[in-house]
């Protein structure tokens, strides 16, 4: 990690310094020896300061570490000098509240999604030291991981601007001496998504395939367990061909009988791992649902429970259906089965869910 920070920061000053060569005299700013933070300017090219954590998908683009024994992640910055500066240096390293705060009373960031990172939940060092013969230098934004997994911050952005100031040696380019850190709870806490529909689940959909018809439309899933309840269409059930495709679909009324307890689910064998399960492959084809109906997933079990036994159950991991449908994540502590699927208690007339494909994702970097 520290070498690729360094390739990083050496890349950025070759940069400035080949900018500064090619301006006339009276513009070469970056031909006095100014201070300024690489990551100011490492994934907008200069359009803006900010500084999205984490930065990639892999292991060669991640911008953090985590401090496993102490419980932190800590996000690398940095101080650097353009020109020909080899002198030691030292510079303060502060946080601007006001900045983010403007930010935010200006539609800059949306404040229901972003918000201010809590002073309790990150340590800054009051200096970085350079020294002599070195053009940069690094420090931590260290983040307290328990918080970062308050509930209260699921599906939301963390922002602080981080601020060099007084330095001994050299000014401070302006433009660039504050970095927007910008952490992605959701990203740092699952981790970036691997799908693994295709190796684990069977019958997946785009499209899905029946086992069985009768008639033109309805149809029984074919590789998907369904309980009696769900073959609601003269003895098939949770298939659909008709104007969306081949689809997965539960439905009642429009001449269809109601479903009490309907079941569909599939039970797979998963390595030891966090995972993310969706029927609605991000968002279902239709959802109109009067009665709730819920995502269900049951570790060990080779069903899922009855809809009654959903609401309050310890034993699985469940969530509403909901357009969009939110992914219902889980954590396996062994290799070990798992049920998949949906219940719904369809009581009122004329509702239902229609899905075009499932998902399956792995996180195997995470917090």
């Amino acid at each position: 990690m520290k070498r690729i920070i360094q390739l990083l920061l050496a890349v950025v000053i070759t940069g400035v310094a080949t900018i500064s060569c090619e301006k006339a005299a009276s513009e070469k700013e970056y031909g006095f020896q100014k201070i300024f933070m690489p990551q100011a300017i490492f994934k907008s090219g200069g359009t803006s300061n900010n500084y999205p954590v984490p930065s990639g998908t892999d292991s060669s683009t991640y911008n953090y570490t985590v401090d496993a024994k102490e419980k932190k992640l800590n996000i690398i910055l940095g101080a650097a000098v353009s020109g020909t500066g080899n002198e030691s240096f030292r510079v303060d390293i502060k946080v601007n509240n006001d900045t983010i705060q403007q930010l935010l009373s200006t539609n800059v960031f949306d404040a229901a999604v972003y918000k201010l990172m809590p002073a309790s939940m990150y340590s800054l060092p009051s200096s970085l030291e350079v020294a002599e013969g070195s053009l940069s230098g690094t420090f931590n934004l260290s983040v307290d991981i328990a918080q970062l997994k308050l509930d209260q911050y699921v599906g939301k952005f963390l922002l602080l601007a981080v601020q060099l100031a007084n330095p001994d040696r050299y000014e401070l380019n302006g433009a660039l001496s504050t970095t927007i850190v910008i952490i992605n709870v959701d990203a740092l806490v699952i981790g970036p998504a691997v799908n693994i529909t295709n190796t684990y689940i069977l019958n997946p959909g785009s499209p899905f395939i029946a086992s069985a018809m009768n008639g033109s439309r309805w149809g029984t899933l074919k590789d998907w367990k369904a309980n009696p309840a769900a073959l609601s269409h003269g003895g098939v059930g949770g298939f659909s061909l008709d104007g969306d495709g081949a689809t997965m679909d539960l439905e009642s009324g429009w001449g269809s009988p109601l479903i009490s307890n309907g079941k569909l689910y599939q039970t797979i064998n998963l390595p030891a791992g966090t995972y993310a399960f969706d029927p609605s492959g991000g968002a279902w084809k239709w959802q109109g649902t009067k009665d709730a109906a819920y995502v269900v997933v049951a570790p060990g079990l080779d069903t899922i429970p009855d809809y009654s036994q959903i609401v309050g159950n310890t034993t699985v991991m469940y969530k509403q259906i909901a357009q969009p449908q939110p992914l219902v994540y889980f954590e396996l502590g062994a290799p070990g089965k798992v049920t998949v699927g949906v219940v719904v208690n369809y009581v009122q007339d004329q509702q239902g869910i229609k899905s075009t494909k499932v998902t399956l994702f792995n996180y195997p970097k995470h917090l």
